[in-house]
């Protein structure tokens, strides 16, 4: 076994040492423990945020951004500032390959693998706790993360009727007016219910990325003796101006705020109802059954202008006048509706010496998608009032998995873990005749995965003390796979809904009609591979009374890894295929102190070697380049988070705060120039409790001020190279500042 030495940050407010019972059984520090989580006696890669910690968050940022302080964890936004559309990555791997789990149901969209934060306005004000789990995942959820995955828990609902007010404004136009209010019990009926109220909005740094976004949050939770059932609806609606191009270096040299996007309708228009039924009955002292089913609704669209394009693209050819060849300009409006049902059970049986869990998910899942012209030169808006379509295509996706894991203390301290994973996915893939799509043109597949994913984990805790407090130590290693996007299974630089444009398949046959015309063509046997990862993890923890430091590491085996090409497509997203072999690795360092009473320093750092092994990469021009021993493009090379909070009595709380990022390539040709510089930004943030500082008046509000980036460092966060660097910057010197007050 390869390892590399690590340190980690042992996890602010990190669950104490307990078995992990089965479902939001017990909380430590502020931690819900649940059967989809780990606590320290499972696992060492694990950071934990409290809702304390929430409760001091920045508001005008999305979740991601929350978790950029974590160890491997590194976050940004398309608009520069902290709304709108925003990314996250762990130990490099960008969100694709992040599991997200929110109340134990899997967030991550089936088709295209993202998380799309932006739909959920305000989420982070319904967060109890976050837990970050790095590297290969346990099976819970069903999920295949490879690098980490985010398990979030929403706020619990109390016994007593509570509420807050919520209101903020900064730079760049940002506001947010936010209440929320729980009921506590009913008429000791066991029945509680709560309710949030969010909206927000913002300009953007860059020019014309504004964000709005409205959003409710509802929750109802019922009791008895044995079970448990809670539901949950939350909603919003986003509108956000299209940032997500990235910028040629050389216009950024004149405008840092520069954004490539200038028509004034460019908008992004969604909504994504969710709605969640939660169940838990305890069979017994030691057995409990847990089911989640779910129903996950998204609608809406995108609008850009398009100049210079051919007709024939947009069967704008089958108006009277207008030849197949023709240059227009025109509008154009891409719609989607999705659909995604699932459910989520499991059993778990609390032993002597141990714990099983047995359980799985299912869900189903409908997409379509459909491309519409509302505007066309030399014709009037009228001519499309009752909606062009040019293009329409479905997509769906069955998958099913089956998970056993067994913990069991094999001797005193030592537990012994194994984690059996099965599962099962089927995608379908159809474009429908519309207009010029009809016969040959018109292209459907259907791939099916079966993945064995298993796992095994060592933890022995030391007996007695070491050097004043606690020795933990752990070792692991899991396999895990991910099935290519809907998108990385299309033409490179096109997508199902680009006329003309192929299925990346070895083999194709057209399925005739009675007439002997052609139907459709059916594509099978895929170019691009599912990505195969073997994990080795090791690590050692030490805590004492006023320090804390986990030890540990990870070395990742890929093969087929799906990695970025370099460009983008005309969606704005990264080109992506297989490389052969490639390895990750690293070293993070982490420390948290408390240097006194009142004063505390966090300290997490991470540097990583994430390289081709073997990678034959073909251009389109036809060259073939020999990238073995290359650096991945769009791994940050190091993170850096260092903080220094202190209550100075009377109410007042300060936090300093500094972050450096290392350079990521932009492309995989290792070449220096075709980077993101390295960058540095320092934060200051105050907090004040109104009724702490003497004014009783005001007993429950707390004002905050959060001073970010206060050197005004110019940097970047994202890009790729295609004939310059393309990057996308990150605001300059700013500022939030707001009041909450709880009643």
């Amino acid at each position: 076994m390869r390892l590399f030495f690590v340190l980690i940050l042992a996890g602010a407010g990190a669950a104490a040492a307990a078995p992990d019972l089965p479902d939001t059984t017990y909380t430590a520090e502020d931690i819900t423990v649940t059967a989809s989580r780990y606590d320290d006696a499972a696992t060492l890669n694990v950071t934990n945020i409290t809702a304390e910690e929430l409760r001091l968050r920045e508001p005008d940022l999305e979740l991601p951004l929350l978790l950029q302080g974590l160890p491997g964890v590194f976050s940004y936004s398309d608009a520069g500032s902290g709304l709108g559309y925003t990314y996250l990555k762990i130990r490099g791997f960008d969100q694709r390959r992040v599991g997200v789990l929110f109340n134990g149901i899997p967030f991550n969209d089936p088709e295209d693998h993202q998380v799309w934060w932006v739909d959920l306005p305000d989420l982070a004000a319904s967060v109890q706790d976050i837990q970050v789990q790095r590297g290969v995942t346990n099976s819970i959820g069903g999920m295949t993360a490879i690098g980490g995955t985010v398990n979030i828990v929403s706020a619990g609902l109390t016994d007593r009727s509570q509420g807050r007010i919520s209101v903020n404004g900064g730079s760049y136009g940002f506001a947010r007016q936010m209440i929320s209010y729980q009921t506590g019990s009913l008429a000791d009926s066991g029945l509680k219910s709560s309710l949030r109220l969010s909206r927000q909005e913002s300009d953007g740094y860059r020019e014309r990325a504004g964000h709005e976004g409205w959003a409710v949050f509802w929750a109802a939770e019922f009791e008895t003796e044995n079970t448990n059932t809670r539901v949950n609806v939350y909603t919003g609606r986003e509108l956000t101006h299209h940032a997500w191009d990235a910028v040629p270096e050389s216009i950024l040299r004149e405008n840092r705020r520069a954004n490539l996007e200038t028509y004034h309708n460019a908008v992004d228009d969604f909504r994504q109802p969710h709605y969640e039924l939660h169940n838990t009955l305890w069979l017994g002292d030691d057995v409990s059954v847990v089911n989640r089913v779910y129903y996950i609704q998204g609608e809406g669209f995108y609008e850009n202008y398009k100049d210079d394009e051919t007709a024939a693209l947009y069967s704008l050819d089958t108006l009277p006048g207008v030849a197949d060849t023709t240059s227009l300009d025109l509008i154009r409006r891409k719609w989607v509706r999705k659909d995604h049902v699932g459910w989520v059970p499991h059993l778990a049986w609390q032993q002597d010496k141990g714990r099983l869990l047995v359980g799985g998910d299912w869900y189903t899942f409908h997409s379509n998608h459909w491309g519409e012209v509302l505007w066309a030169e030399g014709f009037a808006p009228a001519d499309f009032t009752s909606g062009f379509k040019y293009h329409e295509y479905t997509g769906d996706k069955d998958a099913v998995s089956l998970y056993a894991s067994e913990r069991y203390e094999v001797v005193a301290n030592l537990t012994v873990t194994a984690d059996l994973h099965y599962q099962h996915k089927r995608y379908r893939f159809a474009q429908n005749e519309v207009k010029n799509f009809a016969g040959d043109l018109l292209n459907r597949y259907e791939v099916t995965y079966d993945f064995f994913n298993p796992k095994g984990v060592l933890n022995w805790q030391v007996p007695g003390r070491v050097a004043g407090g606690d020795l933990q130590t752990f070792a692991s290693v899991g396999v895990n796979h991910r099935e290519p996007t809907d998108n990385e299974l299309f033409d490179t630089w096109s997508s199902g809904s680009d006329l003309g444009a192929q299925p990346l398949f070895r083999a194709s046959r057209p399925v005739l009609r009675e007439d002997g015309t052609v139907a459709y063509v059916e594509w099978s046997d895929p170019l691009v591979k599912e990505e195969r990862v073997v994990d080795y993890e090791l690590g050692l923890a030490w805590r004492g009374p006023h320090l804390s430091v986990t030890i540990g590491g990870y070395w990742m085996d890929f093969t087929n890894e799906i990695v970025p090409y370099g460009g983008v497509n005309d969606d704005g997203s990264s080109i992506r295929g297989n490389a052969g072999k490639t390895v990750h690795r690293g070293i993070e360092l982490g420390l948290r102190a408390r240097l006194s009473d009142r004063h505390g320093l966090t300290l997490a750092a991470s540097r990583s070697w994430d390289e081709f092994e073997e990678f034959l990469f073909h251009d389109w021009d036809g060259q073939v380049y020999d990238y073995a021993g290359n650096p991945i493009a769009l791994f940050p090379q190091h993170l850096l988070m260092a903080a220094w909070e202190a209550d100075w009595r009377s109410g007042l709380t300060t936090r300093v705060r500094v972050r450096n990022t290392g350079r990521q390539h932009l492309d995989n040709s290792g070449l220096a120039e075709r980077t993101i510089d390295p960058w540095t930004t320092v934060d200051l943030s105050l907090w004040l409790d109104l009724g702490a500082a003497g004014w009783d008046a005001l007993s429950g509000a707390r004002a905050f001020l959060h001073l970010r980036n206060l050197r005004d460092t110019e940097y970047e966060t994202w890009g790729y190279w295609y004939g310059e660097n393309y990057l996308t910057p990150a605001a300059g010197r700013n500022f939030v500042c707001g009041l909450d007050y709880d009643f």
